[in-house]
């Protein structure tokens, strides 16, 4: 139980990060690159939280905080990434994305899929 409310803050904290309301951050910014290098936004968000993700691995591997400054380097982002708001991605498909990619995924039988139904 304690890592599913470990996981489910973490997502909270990752979808936080890509809302219109939150301070810049490289994960955000790092997103608009990807959109502005032709990615389609499920791939620019995936790449966006599985470099987020490896970011706070390392820093926890270290016994370290993660440093956003620090990430903002290492992807070589200016300070100022241009932002635009509708361009962002909904927080249901982040939140997917993130519990994808920390194996918390639910499997949903969409209706009108069982055997019988037409």
């Amino acid at each position: 139980m304690a890592d599913h409310d470990l996981s489910s803050q973490l997502a909270d904290w990752i979808v936080g990060l890509m809302t219109a309301t939150a301070e810049p951050s490289p994960t955000r910014d790092y997103y608009f690159v990807l959109l502005r290098q032709g990615r389609g936004v499920p791939e620019a968000v995936g790449l966006a939280v599985d470099d987020l993700l490896e970011e706070v691995r390392t820093a926890v591997s270290r016994e370290e905080s993660y440093n956003p400054r620090a990430h903002r380097a290492r992807l070589g982002l200016q300070s100022n990434v241009p932002f635009s708001e509708h361009r962002l991605p909904r927080p249901a498909l982040v939140r997917r994305i993130v519990q994808e990619r920390m194996g918390h995924t639910t499997t949903h039988t969409a209706r009108g899929n069982r055997r019988g139904d037409r």
